[in-house]
């Protein structure tokens, strides 16, 4: 990541030899651990892969690089430490001489000692957002000649005859608790399509293609943000050579299911910490951690990620992914929420070559936040008593309160809706699918009481004010719900999740997507951010598509063709009306009747939104 200390140095002679091994001690495995062990743990009761980030500071300062890999060097057996993932910016300065000679140092300790991979940064770069400037050193240190006398080394591509782009992608192949695994190394937000193997989108896929049944982790420098605590949505790349870390999940790693984790770093707002996990098309999870904690005292102090497999050691599934983080330096663990969890999976079932948790290929995901993907149908806004005909559809936050302000007795309601969730395409929900689970994200930039979420029934525009909605909305089951979906609050700062597998089962069903209102639950405003600020909401929906096997056609008319005309047939015989009707053309999704949903599905297919 960028900051605006620097240091000045010459440039390395460009080399080309297998650098330098400049070992100083001997580690093996039978020293004394420096700094300690810090598992008691019999090492064949879980295995741990070991994540390094954002390393620049080190380098630069010359200090607790080295203190990091002789722990790891030193605590193999410790801790089973079956591999090593350096998520880029190993250097600050790419033309310092000094910078690669210390991290050299330090890395060349894993030599001969334990699988590890390396990613290129935007510091590996002389200029650190521009592709095109020299990455030299980067190769000459840790390109794939480095390398050719490691079994585990798979190999390094995409090769396309420019010196500065070629083989700056690699893959590493490691095994433990009797599963084999794939590390793919991504280079800083990897150019080209997955469709084009002369890109490095494209390798990458190539090599997922060649190992299927290995469970992966990928490792790649931005992908994750800790601000916005979503996928990176905006290529930092001077000339926009490169893509977004949302890219990379949509194209690479959502539609591969034995990518199971990433790690990335070089984004840091506060703690430089944040995972999420998103589904697959498999409808498997995948858990996806940022790490970088040059933003703390002493540029990091060492600290390292921790990622252990438990077998058996899971809560809510047989077997547990424990994640800590840890300094060599301090012997210290962090231990607030963001730097010690752990996710409850069955490894058996998760690193299978389908890589579905149910072992059911039938369930799918899909997401829709506004920006990513392309997707810009996420519509909210605000209505405020106080201010009855003003419109809040471009403001950046959403308050919820029974008292707006303070000392009078005027609400403030918020509206949100997904357009277009439903439908035929590649990243929509097919109607008439059962909802398995369905959540609303959203940002709380200001703690309060929280709402209840109720699902409209009528329609709503973006300029919608406080007077044009009939002095506001009532959940009378006209303009919104009786009953809520469900009530959330007290709300805390940070993401919130709501679960509406409700209201998106009802659409499925045939419904109208109106959206939801949030009305105050009590008088400490709750305030959230919109689809018109950096952090929109996000609607996340599981589901198992319909059964079409035995279903009809579609042409209801009998015509020869699906269009409105059979909509209208379809939905004057729902209404009871006498039309000439072909039953079994009309019921599209095979359950023995024609209703709504069948309207749905056909209205889709015809081409209507």
């Amino acid at each position: 990541m960028t900051d605006p200390e620097t240091d000045s140095g010459a440039r390395f002679p460009g080399e080309t030899t297998r650098r330098t091994v400049l070992k100083t001690i001997s580690v093996g495995a039978g020293l004394a651990t420096i700094g300690g062990t810090v598992s008691s743990a019999a090492s064949e009761d879980y295995w741990t892969v070991v994540a390094l980030t954002d390393t620049q500071f080190y380098a630069r300062d010359e200090r607790f690089g080295r203190e990091q890999t002789e722990w790891i060097v030193n605590n193999l057996e410790a801790e089973n430490i079956v591999f090593v993932s350096h998520g880029g910016d190993i250097v600050n300065n790419a033309d310092n001489d000094d910078e690669w000679a210390y991290m050299t140092d330090a890395m060349s300790l894993l030599d001969g000692q334990v699988p590890y991979g390396t990613v290129t940064g935007n510091h590996e770069y002389e200029e650190w957002f521009d592709r095109s400037s020299s990455i030299e050193n980067y190769k000459q240190y840790f390109g794939p000649q480095n390398f050719t006398d490691r079994d585990w080394y798979g190999g390094a591509g995409p090769t396309n005859g420019d010196p500065n782009r070629d083989e700056l992608n690699s893959y590493q192949l490691f095994s433990a608790g009797g599963y084999d695994f794939l590390h793919l190394a991504l280079e800083w937000e990897a150019p080209g399509s997955v469709d084009d193997p002369d890109t490095p989108l494209g390798w990458a896929q190539s090599v997922l293609d060649d190992y299927p049944d290995r469970p992966t982790i990928l490792t790649t420098h931005s992908y994750l943000r800790d601000d916005t605590e979503d996928w990176s949505t905006v290529v930092q790349e001077v000339d926009d050579d490169g893509n977004t870390g949302a890219t990379v999940w949509e194209s690479l790693v959502k539609p591969n299911p034995q990518v199971f984790m990433t790690l990335s770093g070089h984004w840091f707002n506060d703690d430089g910490e944040y995972r999420q996990v998103s589904m697959n098309d498999a409808g498997s999870p995948v858990y996806q951690m940022l790490a970088n904690y040059q933003g703390r005292d002493l540029r990091g102090e060492g600290y390292l990620r921790r990622i252990e497999f438990h077998p058996g050691g899971g809560t809510d599934a047989p077997d547990r992914i424990q994640v800590r983080s840890y300094s060599p330096v301090l012997e210290e663990y962090y231990e607030d929420a963001d730097s010690k969890f752990g996710f409850d999976l069955d490894f058996d079932e998760r690193f299978d070559a389908s890589g579905s948790d149910s072992g059911d290929d039938s369930e799918a995901s899909a997401d829709f936040r506004q920006g990513v993907d392309g997707y810009a149908g996420t519509v909210d806004t605000n209505l405020v008593e106080k201010d009855p005909e003003t419109s809040f559809e471009t403001a950046s936050t959403i308050t919820v309160d029974a008292k707006e302000p303070q000392d009078t007795q005027n609400r403030a309601q918020a509206l949100v809706r997904f357009d277009d969730v439903f439908g035929s395409g590649e990243t929509q929900v097919p109607p008439s699918s059962t909802i398995t689970n369905a959540t609303l994200s959203v940002e709380t930039v200001d703690e309060g009481s929280g709402a209840a979420v109720h699902r409209m029934l009528t329609e709503w525009s973006a300029g919608e004010t406080w007077d044009s909605a009939g002095d506001g909305i009532q959940p009378d089951g006209e303009q919104a719900t009786v009953d809520p979906d469900t009530e959330v609050g007290p709300v805390g700062t940070g993401p919130t999740s709501i679960d509406v597998t409700g209201s998106v089962q009802a659409w499925a069903d045939g419904e109208t997507n109106a959206g939801w209102a949030f009305l105050p639950l009590g008088d400490d405003g709750w305030d959230f951010a919109t689809a018109d600020s950096e952090s929109p909401p996000r609607l996340t929906v599981e589901y198992e598509p319909p059964d079409t096997s035995e279903g009809g056609s579609g042409d209801a008319d009998g015509d020869g063709d699906v269009d409105g005309d059979d909509v209208d047939v379809v939905q004057e015989h729902i209404a009871d009306k006498d039309v000439d009707i072909d039953t079994e053309a009309a019921d599209v999704d095979g359950d023995g009747d024609v209703d709504i949903g069948d309207a749905v599905r056909i209205r889709t297919e015809a081409g209507g939104e």
